[in-house]
């Protein structure tokens, strides 16, 4: 296995911007996402990765080696695609095998080959099926293991699992993973699911616009976002805006100030707060930080998620048990919150 280096890529489509220098690093052995929404750029850059694309500048290395001299066939990739891109008159069996026939392996060893993938995907049994007897998650499993069954160095996925219903998304998504981290594979993922994003990913690039706003963890891009816009795409979030009037306090922009009782940044600084829902508590007995009135509540299942206006007009989302109507006035507390600096607002 490899890490993959993508450095200062870019890309345009006429008048039309697909990726500005794009920078990311993905270790060997480890899985990266790709995330955002519809014309970010992140096929584009899959497609880059795999060679079914060129850039325009910068470039992609697999370890030391430039990939843009290496032909697409000599990639060593496996790619699963978003359509499954099975043969349909063939079994399940031929349609694994089709790469390694190509590369004229013996019978014996594709047979072997074969069995293997089946087996990891939990296929065995099915080989003789053809595509249209298996059901939408059968078949992704398939083109996964068609891809691994080549051995590749990196594997590459376009939202292999955009086709299926809510339930077999988490259900693949989790075979997925498994399957990467059984087989130590470097791979590549492109998703717009921030769910999908932060359960199977040791790293995700959030996208907006042919750039990455940021590269981490997921729990970097979720507990630490380092702009508003990936603060409100990954998860939900109240992004308070407002100016550092002293240590610890923020002046809102509807004219209330808070006092978060640890030091904000410097004063008299523009910044954003982001609160998430489930870092918010009610106040029943002691101080709250904000005082608002209900305006709407909807239950979750595990739990119940309410929207409370401040006196200012701001609007914040919190997490509670117990059902609220609407029109109640609460106290609500902060326990974790993050600083935004140097933004320019909410893309």
């Amino acid at each position: 296995m490899m890490d993959i280096s993508i450095r200062g890529v870019s890309k345009t489509f006429g008048e039309t911007t697909a990726l500005e220098s794009v920078d990311l690093r993905v270790p060997s052995g480890r899985l990266a996402t790709l995330l955002g929404a519809s014309g970010c750029g992140k096929t584009t850059l899959l497609r880059i990765i795999a060679g079914f694309e060129s850039a325009d500048a910068g470039g992609v290395h697999f370890g030391e080696v430039d990939i843009a001299k290496v032909p697409v066939w000599k990639r060593r990739i496996g790619f699963v695609f978003q359509s499954y891109a099975l043969w349909p008159h063939m079994t399940v069996a031929e349609n694994v095998a089709y790469g390694l026939r190509l590369r004229k392996l013996p019978k014996e060893t594709v047979a072997e080959k074969v069995a293997a993938g089946l087996e990891m995907v939990g296929l065995t049994g099915r080989d003789r099926h053809r595509p249209g007897q298996l059901s939408g998650g059968q078949q992704q499993r398939v083109a996964l293991a068609r891809a691994l069954a080549l051995e590749p160095d990196v594997l590459l996925m376009d939202e292999p699992l955009s086709n299926l219903d809510a339930k077999l998304r988490v259900e693949m998504r989790r075979e997925i993973r498994r399957i990467q981290q059984e087989t130590g594979i470097t791979a590549v993922y492109v998703t717009h699911d921030q769910d999908e994003a932060l359960e199977i990913s040791d790293l995700v690039a959030v996208m907006n616009g042919g750039r990455i706003e940021q590269i981490g963890t997921p729990e970097d891009v979720y507990e630490r976002p380092e702009t508003t816009f990936v603060a409100s795409f990954v998860g939900s979030v109240t992004l308070l805006r407002g100016r550092i009037a002293d240590a610890g306090a923020l002046a809102l922009a509807g004219g209330d100030k808070v006092d978060f009782g640890r030091p904000l940044g410097a004063a008299g600084s523009d910044v954003y707060v982001a609160l998430r829902p489930e870092d918010l508590r009610i106040v029943e007995n002691g101080t709250a930080q904000f005082t608002g009135k209900v305006v709407r509540s909807s239950f979750q299942g595990s739990v119940r998620e309410s929207v409370a206006e401040l006196p200012g007009g701001e609007l914040l989302a919190f997490e509670h048990r117990r059902p609220l109507p609407t029109g109640t006035t609460v106290g609500l507390a902060a326990d974790r919150f993050t600083v935004i600096e140097n933004d320019t607002g909410v893309a």
